[in-house]
């Protein structure tokens, strides 16, 4: 299969509320949308997001380094083997030094079109027993009051997932809020922490020490580098741990030297897609749970990440792919949909045939 057409279109989308990441207050999302035509008439979509404050790439030279790709590409047929993601693009691409976001792009909108000619979902395409339907795990963040209002509205919408971000306010206001909104969500409902490296050693173990017996599911990166989760991971016992921005300093073979992880949170946009598979596939044989998870895409991005997601684990997993709420408009007329805490897979539209192209700006149209 040969690209015949490589169309690249900028996107920027207001968001609802300020984005805060580190020092970056985003009010709108800006991005790529690569749509790649094949000569056998099948067309797929991709799209390029770096994200502010997590990516170390910028939009600039993510343009850059796709316009480049772009002219030497198209016309070229592409290698085979690629949908086994076990090397293929990176023998490939190696020599083009591509960002992750770019990777992420260019790579699902590939395999997007090999899934077109197979006549499979992009799921079917990476593994063989993928599911239908993955359960969400939503975001809790700001004041406790909001907080508490948006997960009894969500645990009446029949959400069993949440995802507390904490380590933004005194550890004891952290401690308090993750009490109340466990107490309000019972056992029956899973509670993950985030604290994107707020804290010394000192804070994470007073925090993991207070709430020992809170049921966490798992906590993400509690402190300040990989350095001190290393030295963490032998004294906090009372709540497991899980991996995230550390994974940019990991290989997914560095894995099996850390057992007592208990999950790695995956952002495709933040790795690529191959390596985010890699290390799904290297977590999942030695017990510890990959769980996908979006860097703010917009529908075209989250739409890839609901694929990936049902075919990186057998069991259900809940998913952090509840980011659409952000967005005061999506680039997809019908957006993915969350009913009862559930994206069902099978029923995501086709984003080619509903992309909001009034919402583009085209830069490269063949």
């Amino acid at each position: 299969m040969k690209i015949s057409a490589f169309k690249i279109s900028r996107f920027s989308l207001l968001l609802r509320e300020p984005l805060i990441i580190g020092r970056h207050h985003l009010t709108h999302r800006t991005g790529l949308i690569i749509e790649l035509g094949a000569d056998n008439g099948h067309v797929a979509l991709g799209e390029i997001s770096p994200l502010p404050g997590l990516s170390r790439e910028d939009l600039t030279e993510a343009e850059s380094q796709i316009a480049c790709l772009r002219s030497r590409v198209i016309g070229h047929d592409l290698p085979d083997g690629l949908q086994e993601l076990s090397g293929g693009f990176e023998t490939w691409l190696k020599g083009y030094d591509l960002a992750p976001s770019v990777r992420f792009g260019f790579e699902t909108a590939v395999l997007n079109l090999v899934a077109a000619m197979r006549g499979v979902p992009l799921r079917k395409l990476i593994s063989d027993s993928p599911r239908d339907w993955i359960s969400i795990n939503c975001l809790l963040t700001g004041p406790p009051d909001r907080i508490m209002e948006k997960t009894v509205k969500l645990l009446k919408k029949g959400y069993l997932a949440f995802k507390l971000k904490v380590g933004r306010n005194p550890i004891r206001e952290d401690i308090e809020i993750t009490r109340d909104v466990k107490r309000l969500i019972g056992d029956d409902a899973t509670l993950r922490l985030d604290a994107n490296r707020a804290w010394d050693m000192d804070h994470a173990l007073a925090f993991a020490k207070a709430l020992a017996d809170a049921k966490i599911d798992y906590i993400e990166e509690p402190v300040k580098t990989f350095a001190l989760l290393k030295q963490l991971m032998d004294e906090m016992v009372s709540m497991p741990l899980a991996l995230d921005e550390s994974l940019l300093e990991l290989a997914p073979e560095d894995l099996p030297s850390l057992s007592k992880i208990k999950a790695i949170v995956l952002k495709p946009t933040l790795l690529g897609v191959e390596k985010a598979i890699r290390f799904a596939r290297s977590a999942a044989a030695i017990g510890m749970t990959p769980v996908i998870s979006s860097a703010f895409e917009s529908g075209v991005g989250l739409e890839v990440l609901a694929q990936v997601a049902a075919s990186a684990n057998r069991r259900d997993v809940p998913a952090g792919l509840d980011t659409l709420d952000w967005f005061d408009q999506d680039l997809l007329v019908d957006s993915p949909k969350i009913e009862r805490g559930r994206l069902q897979i099978a029923k995501l539209p086709d984003p080619g045939k509903g992309l909001r192209h009034d919402l583009l700006q085209a830069i490269c149209d063949d």
